[in-house]
């Protein structure tokens, strides 16, 4: 049975699909010098992990072992659960808190913006770290910084 051809094929959702493979390449992670605010750190910046949603196919064991290797110690997440689902790693969370990565799960939904009490949390969580010098990262949504 043939789909009505009124509907093209790049307007399914193609995150339901398995890939074939998965992106063969290491994740990339973009380090920000902090001089600017008078911090010796870095902050890491990084596309999540083991996506998959249209043409991004990403495979979260490879993506965590690798932010384990580079020495990540703390995550902050603003994906909600039902986003990590979406974009299949419903279970990333726990699989970070198995390698040892303290995560810290502040989720905003997709267009929206924290309440004031979020932001105060989520930038004092963020300044202990770096006073700490802990090597820091903070997740984007899906391919945004690839």
């Amino acid at each position: 049975m043939k789909p009505p051809s009124s509907i093209q094929a790049s307007e399914f959702d193609s995150s339901d699909e398995e890939p074939i493979e998965d992106e063969q390449t290491p994740i990339q992670i973009s380090w920000l010098p902090l001089s600017r605010v008078n911090c010796s750190q870095f902050l890491g910046l990084c596309a999540l992990p083991g996506c998959k949603f249209k043409d991004v196919r990403r495979n979260v064991e490879k993506d965590t072992e690798e932010l384990k290797s580079c020495g990540i110690q703390d995550i902050f997440v603003f994906c909600t659960r039902g986003e990590l689902s979406k974009y299949r790693v419903p279970n990333l969370l726990d699989l970070y808190q198995q390698c040892g990565i303290i995560t810290h799960h502040h989720p905003i939904a997709d267009g929206g913006t924290p309440d004031i009490a979020c932001c105060c949390e989520i930038m004092e969580e963020l300044a202990i770290c770096l006073k700490n010098n802990r090597k820091t990262l903070i997740q984007a949504f899906k391919g945004i910084l690839q």
